[in-house]
């Protein structure tokens, strides 16, 4: 087995390297197979996308780290090391080694051999061979380009790899993330319906979700660019053609005992983001025996990064809805997303009352169970975040009614015709409405998000109802936040909120709805005792990016 991964490592083929002094790139061109044989060998192929992984595996940190440290609902404590306070404190030094971002250009290096060298047009038995691998290395790509973006505001982007210094010295065209997105869409848009080739398992790699659906980079593209509909409609075949449900069995809920809420939670909400489930879209796989770093699980068991108190408070400040006489506090989604660990023994326990801050803070120490539930994984893109794309993108086609029911109904044919729920002003013709909002029957079974973890919502008359606004505008932007609060309950530490929050933010600046407040507001908050300075950094904007 170990020398088949020393294989993988050495056919990943080209490790790109920044130097920060003069931003050049460089490589170190190692490989064992000539780039004349590459292409002809099936093998050699298959072995450098696993390459590929291999070097994903070492963005699993950051991408989780950057994506949640930065934001509002991870913390860091006494015992977090210099690395971790300068992300959540946003003065992030040059070489802390989860800003690195040479470790992205190393996978779009890899990407880039292969797609260079790889055979597309190979037929067999009216089969072309290598295009689901083809599609498949374009999508790692072009999330790994997005993340820069993202993260460090522009990219180079270049297509062929970089094998020699003489390459590493060429002027590279840089690009920010809307300029990016056009490229990146014209080079996904003929992949999005090539079932990607799934390679089953090599060594501890499981090559299963390693990929990101392509749809579904589109409609984040999309979505970054401000082009609503077609982000809308990117994300609706995704979920019509592989049949992506909200699905209830995948909900947490409380025994019922005499039509009234029991002592007993039933704990399935879970089921929805452990890798393996139908609802796992995409995974960065973390094997930890060939010696290739993933320090998350070990930061998070030695409390080094803990659950804010503003996401305790997230869940805590919901009410669960089982009919008008009964409902409790609290958002059972909060079990699963975190746990406790006794203060006096360090062993895993369970409060008496779970919705009690104050007995938690006092007698024990939150974790993050989802970091454990994923088992050496990432999970990256799940129906759950695609679903609330979708509400986000919807919304700002000035359909705040449909975006709501994500929330609390369910798209299915029978509320989408129920015009209590999607009023037909949203319905751009109702003989003919847009494809994007056509839900036919394979979503009959399909629940509001916030049915995971809060009981019957679409039931509920009295604490969560759409409250329509004086104008149009000022609906989008009420439903706007409340797609942001229900990202917090449903994704809450899974590497997407800072760029959540970064996205609605920009949008708003862009449209003169407010300011750099949005973000910094929400964000300082769980900076105790240093909130004004915190948000005296956010509020400018540059200090959104990482310094290269």
């Amino acid at each position: 087995m170990k020398k088949i991964f020393n294989m993988l490592i050495c056919l990943s083929i080209a490790s790109v390297l920044l130097v920060s002094c003069d931003d050049m790139l460089g490589v170190d061109s190692n490989r064992l197979t000539t780039e004349q044989d590459y292409g002809n060998s099936t093998n050699n192929s298959l072995y450098s996308t696993f390459g590929i992984l291999s070097q994903m595996q070492k963005l699993a940190d950051s991408y989780v780290l950057l994506g949640e440290l930065r934001g509002d609902l991870l913390n860091t404590t006494e015992l977090s090391d210099l690395n971790l306070r300068e992300i959540n404190n946003f003065n992030i030094s040059s070489n802390n080694p989860y800003a690195k971002i040479s470790d992205y250009y190393a996978v779009i290096n890899n990407c880039n051999f292969v797609l260079q060298h790889l055979d597309s047009s190979v037929v067999e038995e009216g089969q072309k061979l290598k295009l689901g691998q083809f599609a498949a290395v374009k999508s790692i790509r072009a999330w790994t380009y997005m993340q820069i973006a993202l993260n460090f505001k522009t990219a180079k982007y270049y297509e062929n790899a970089i094998l020699t210094v003489e390459d590493s010295k060429k002027v590279y065209p840089e690009y920010d993330i809307v300029a990016l997105a056009d490229i990146l869409i014209a080079d996904l848009s003929a992949l999005k319906d090539v079932p990607f080739q799934d390679l089953g398992y090599i060594g501890s790699y499981n090559t299963t979700n390693s990929y990101f659906p392509i749809r579904f980079l589109l409609g984040d593209l999309y979505l970054l660019k401000g082009d609503y509909e077609n982000a809308a409609r990117e994300y609706h075949d995704l979920m019509y053609k592989s049949r992506l449900l909200i699905n209830k069995t995948s909900t947490s809920s409380w025994q019922v005992v005499n039509n009234t809420i029991g002592t007993t939670l039933n704990i399935n909400w879970i089921n929805s983001f452990i890798p393996g489930s139908s609802e796992v879209l995409s995974t960065i796989t973390c094997p930890t025996q060939y010696g290739i770093r993933f320090d998350l699980d070990s930061l998070n068991l030695q409390n080094k990064i803990v659950p804010s108190d503003i996401a305790i408070q997230n869940w805590d400040n919901q009410t669960y809805f089982l009919n008008e006489a009964s409902n409790t506090p609290g958002d059972a989604r909060k079990i699963g997303s975190i746990w406790w660990k006794s203060n006096v023994s360090g062993t895993v326990s369970t409060p008496n009352n779970f919705n009690s801050t104050d007995e938690i803070s006092s007698l024990y120490k939150p974790f993050v169970l989802k970091y454990l539930l994923y088992d050496q994984n990432v999970v990256v893109y799940r129906t759950s975040l695609l679903y609330l794309r979708y509400a986000e993108a919807v919304n700002r086609l000035n359909k705040p009614n449909l975006a709501f029911a994500v929330l609390k109904y369910g798209l299915s044919s029978t509320n989408m015709n129920n015009a209590k729920i999607i009023p037909v002003q949203e319905k751009d013709s109702i003989s003919n409405p847009s494809s994007y909002m056509y839900f036919d029957s394979r979503f009959i079974d399909n629940v509001g998000i916030r049915m995971r973890g809060l009981g019957n919502v679409d039931k509920d008359t009295t604490f969560f109802n759409f409250q329509k606004q004086e104008t149009m505008h000022d609906s989008v932007l009420y439903v706007e936040n409340l797609i942001q609060q229900e990202l917090a309950l449903e994704t809450a530490f899974e590497g997407n909120r800072f760029h959540d929050l970064v996205r609605i933010a920009l949008r708003r600046i862009k449209n003169g709805e407010g300011d750099a407040s949005y973000l910094a507001d929400l964000v300082s908050a769980k900076h105790v005792g240093n909130e004004a300075a915190i948000k005296a950094i956010l509020m400018d904007t540059e200090n959104w990016y990482i310094k290269k």
